[in-house]
């Protein structure tokens, strides 16, 4: 009996957080004073609760970002997320916000939309960082996909730092970071172009030259993430062959077109 009636409540507060949350057209991405302090809180409820830390980071424009909002509080997923997750919505507006949630987990900057972050909230470590950046596509992933995706991760052991006993690696993730960094740069100076693009697109004034613009800076932002993972997992390789004075090849991504020498 008592099995029972705990499962009774399970279902009952997941009845609730479907009617108080949810949007048919999955539009959860609303405006707040003070995301970081939301995202806070949500750790905070994570780390009382046991449970997983899920940011999503997206806008009510963005068709990939309402699907997962929308997904996320449909059978079956919805019941991965109410066992394993705390889940709080970011709006990042335009582009205009949201960066200095991500860089409170290490990340230089947001590159899709949705971006989706799971966190250990005891550690504060971003526990998806090799795929947070696949739900850019989220319209296209089925919920197959999308259960098999947050129970992965949900039922992960942390993983070890691989720096932690080299001195070598540290130096690589170190050139890593600095080069994302001059990428993130490139990315905001993106967004402060193309979105005011966008939301007068959004208000129904499309800017003439909008769609090559989005295009442009959609394709140089969602190659960031791919070619980041590949220099850290041949950082890693190489240094566990043992390996000495390494130099790694760094891509080179011509300029933009607002961009200049």
């Amino acid at each position: 009996m008592p099995r029972l009636y705990s499962r009774l409540l399970f279902i009952a507060a997941l009845v609730m957080c479907l009617g108080a949350d949810t949007d048919p057209d999955g539009r959860l991405y609303l405006p707040s004073a003070d995301p970081l302090a939301d995202v806070q809180q949500a750790l905070g409820r994570a780390h009382d609760s046991d449970r997983l830390a899920l940011v999503v980071l997206g806008a009510n424009w963005c068709h990939d970002s309402r699907a997962l909002a929308s997904r996320l509080h449909h059978s079956p997923l919805a019941e991965v997320i109410q066992e394993d997750y705390e889940l709080v919505f970011v709006d990042v507006g335009f582009y205009e916000q949201g960066r200095e949630v991500v860089q409170q987990f290490g990340m230089a900057h947001h590159y899709a939309t949705p971006t989706v972050l799971i966190i250990d909230p005891s550690s504060r470590v971003l526990v998806n960082d090799e795929d947070r950046h696949i739900w850019g596509n989220a319209f296209n992933i089925e919920m197959t996909s999308s259960v098999e995706y947050f129970e992965k991760w949900a039922m992960s052991d942390p993983v070890a730092d691989p720096r932690a006993d080299s001195a070598q690696l540290r130096q690589l993730y170190a050139e890593i970071d600095q080069f994302e960094q001059q990428l993130a740069e490139r990315v905001a100076a993106g967004y402060a172009v193309v979105g005011p693009m966008l939301e007068a697109t959004v208000a129904g004034n499309r800017p003439e030259d909008f769609d090559a613009s989005w295009d442009e800076l959609r394709d140089f932002r969602m190659a960031i993430p791919d070619a980041l993972r590949e220099l850290r997992d041949e950082a890693q390789r190489r240094v566990s062959e043992g390996d000495e004075d390494i130099q790694l090849v760094f891509p080179e991504y011509a300029l933009l077109s607002w961009e200049s020498e």
